[in-house]
Order: C-alpha cells, then structure tokens, then sequence
C-alpha cells in the first residue's frame, strides 16, 4: 500500500477530529452521510449544524491505533481504525470512505462503533 496516501487519509482523519467547521465544509463530500453509535443517520448539512457555537479543539481528544487504508478504485480508499478517548478511555472502531474529488479527497460515508 502507497505509504504517502495512507499519511495523506490519516491526516484528513484527524483534521476532522479538531472540530473545525471549514474543515467538515471542505473535507465532507456533499453526499457525505454517518451512521453514528447513537444508531441515527447524519448529513453533512447535520454535522456542520452541529459545529454551530462551538469552539474547535487544540488538540484531537483520541490516541488512534491500527490505521489502515485500502484502495478500492484509484479514487476511492476505505480507512479503518480504533480510537480511543483520552478523556473517557471509551473505544471505538472507524470506518471511512474518502473519495477524490477535483485532486480534494473528500469523506463520502463514515461509521463509529463503540467497543469494549
């Protein structure tokens, strides 16, 4: 696997993780969509609302482990992880899809399943 891609993924990941809105505006794709561990469904549209009054971290709240990406198509790569809270200790498994759009990786769908 493309050792420069998987930085590139892992990095995108974690600019997420900051909270900030101009990040979800440029790096969700505009069919982005989640099924979060609540069991509800959100869009980009959603999480942007969310960010609304809120301030964006410093620093990501996860130490993340066993990063992997995997090349579905020369535009698609599928990213999975763990992630644990450094606040909680609570764990959880990661799965995104990023997509190339116009030399931009954009996420097209993501998942977070909390373990033990």
């Amino acid at each position: 696997m493309n050792k420069d891609l998987e930085d590139i993924i892992l990095n995108l990941e974690k600019q997420l993780m900051h909270g900030r809105k101009e990040d979800f505006g440029r790096l969700l794709a505009d069919d982005y969509f989640e099924y979060g561990s609540s069991g509800k469904k959100y869009e980009k549209s959603m999480q942007i609302s969310f960010l609304d009054g809120k301030s964006s971290l410093s620093n990501i709240p996860y130490m993340i482990t066993d990063f992997n990406i995997r090349l579905l198509s020369s535009d698609l790569v599928h990213a999975t992880y763990c992630t644990k809270s450094i606040d909680t200790g609570n764990k959880s498994l990661r799965s995104s899809i990023w997509k190339l759009n116009e030399e931009q990786w954009q996420m097209i769908f993501h998942q977070g399943t909390p373990t033990q």
